[in-house]
């Protein structure tokens, strides 16, 4: 994208633009700076700019799919803070345009049309999307979604002369057994009906977390398709792979793994879906914390799929996010320790390439995960639901969200400031392996449980508080916090009745290893 010149208050003004090819191709060519130097001292006050620009920002995927290389700023903003827009926008009538807002205009003119949109609460970056679509609309409780799709998306869908459908069975935690579906091959779904049943999924997400954290400021979502295999959530649009719009096993995902299934067919819509509150109307201000919003979209998204799907998905992708956590480069080097989950953006790095999304979105999926645990549900959709409300239109920090947090634990969980907790899974690294050696015994008409809880894999100053519980044939289980160091933590505990099981954090309250 080249600046062609700019003004200040309708005066010429000087622009600066680097023009490097090292720059660029280090920045990858999608997102760089400019600078404008008014011709004179700007008063505090509102001010006029007016930039004119070209360049192949908008690219085409063919068939009349476009999309955005440089979406982190290319679209209008105002450094990323809360504004009101009015866009008016040209493009070919034979496009249909996507963008959230009221319309206040649209006219044709020749082979163009013009339309006006204002909006109705503040955003921070304002997406739209053109395309050939088809549509449909989804309304409850006063909110509407309109999902779009590619024309040519049913085409997709057309099985190739004589393959053979086997389809497995998705969802990986499920018992249900695969099935061999042999000739003839059924009739694929058409569009109109992979619409509706995205539309419904869709609108599930958004009512369900509209229940939790409030409804957001705008009442009407629109999700546009976009190539690739990633989405991105502006207010009131959601960008969605074209991947998503499929059944878990047919098309282009009848040849993806089971968890690739489980994450474009019930994570990635609801992630999008949830940066309607996380990112769109509470924020962050820097990069340290950037990892909130992502983690707090992507749990999100699993509470949604948990609610689906039942606790066995929430621990399945779970348990697929530590093992991606714990993959080793050829250096026998894990991708959780390459930087603390505060780095932010520094974590995006050529020595691991997978670093930066695994520990922003899966490692905070856990750290959330984790606070959940700690607080109970009751607590822990309070705290969401007050973080919406305290910093509505706000930017919120680690340290604040830590705070906030903090207040809605239980008077029997240890480490009430959360300060250990932030200290080694926020900004620090490690995932511990855990063991606890334990005997039940009795002596003097009281049963005693006696062992040790032991560490590895993490450094000698890595210390967390872990959950012990205890059952029983009768009566209520006990749950005892541990202290863990490399050391190993003795344990030695009296009940008047005998121990059936004692588990090492069975709740999963802790990202480690348990051996």
């Amino acid at each position: 994208m080249r600046v062609l010149e700019a003004k200040i208050d309708h005066e010429p003004a000087e622009v600066l633009q680097r023009e490097s090819w090292r720059a660029n191709l280090m920045r990858g060519g999608g997102n760089e700076y400019f600078v404008m130097a008014s011709p004179r001292e700007l008063a505090p006050g509102p001010h006029e700019i007016e930039i004119h620009h070209e360049g192949s920002v908008i690219s085409e995927a063919g068939a009349n799919v476009y999309y955005v290389g440089a979406r982190g700023n290319w679209y209008p903003n105002r450094g990323h803070r809360f504004s009101d827009f009015d866009v008016t926008f040209r493009y070919p009538r034979t496009l249909d345009l996507v963008a959230a807002g009221t319309i206040i205009s649209e006219t044709e003119e020749g082979d163009w049309r013009i339309t006006r949109r204002q909006t109705t609460a503040p955003f921070r970056l304002y997406g739209f999307n053109l395309g050939n679509y088809e549509r449909t609309k989804v309304t409850r409780a006063g909110s509407t979604v309109e999902i779009c799709a590619n024309r040519q998306l049913g085409e997709e869908l057309r099985p190739r002369q004589g393959m053979v459908v086997i389809p497995v069975y998705p969802y990986p935690w499920s018992r249900r057994p695969a099935t061999i579906v042999s000739p003839p091959v059924p009739s694929p779904p058409t569009t109109a009906v992979l619409l509706r049943e995205l539309a419904a999924r869709v609108s599930d997400s958004f009512e369900f977390m509209s229940g939790h954290f409030g409804p957001p400021p705008w009442q009407e979502l629109t999700v546009a398709p976009i190539p690739g295999a990633f989405g991105q959530g502006f207010p009131g649009l959601v960008y969605l792979s074209t991947l998503a719009y499929f059944r878990a096993g047919e098309g282009p995902l009848a040849s993806s793994n089971a968890y690739e299934n489980v994450f474009f067919t019930e994570i990635l819509h609801a992630h999008e879906t949830a940066h309607q509150w996380w990112g769109n109307t509470v924020t962050i201000g820097g990069y340290q914390d950037e990892w909130l919003m992502e983690a707090l979209a992507d749990y999100c998204a699993l509470l949604f799929l948990e609610k689906r799907r039942g606790r066995d998905a929430l621990d399945y992708v779970l348990g697929q996010y530590r093992s991606n956590l714990l993959a080793k480069d050829p250096e026998g080097k894990t991708i959780e320790s390459f930087g603390p989950i505060i780095w932010g953006t520094r974590l995006r790095t050529s020595l691991q390439p997978r670093a930066w999304r695994t520990i922003l979105y899966e490692k905070g999926a856990w750290i959330i995960h984790m606070l959940r645990r700690r607080m109970g549900d009751r607590s822990f959709f309070l705290m969401l639901h007050e973080l919406r409300r305290r910093y509505e239109y706000k930017t919120v920090d680690t340290e604040q969200f830590r705070t906030l947090a903090s207040g809605f634990l239980p008077a029997e969980v240890p480490d009430r400031s959360l300060e250990n907790f932030f200290a080694h899974f926020v900004y620090d690294t490690g995932i511990p392996n855990l063991e606890l050696q334990h005997e039940v015994s009795r002596l003097a008409g009281k049963w005693q449980v006696r062992g040790k809880l032991l560490q590895e894999q993490v450094g000698e100053g890595f210390s967390i508080f872990v959950p012990i519980e205890i059952r029983f044939a009768k009566g209520k289980s006990v749950t005892h916090w541990l202290r863990s160091d490399s050391e190993g933590v003795p344990i030695e505990l009296t009940f008047s009745q005998q121990p059936v099981k004692v588990l090492l954090d069975p709740q999963d309250s802790v990202l480690a290893v348990r051996n």
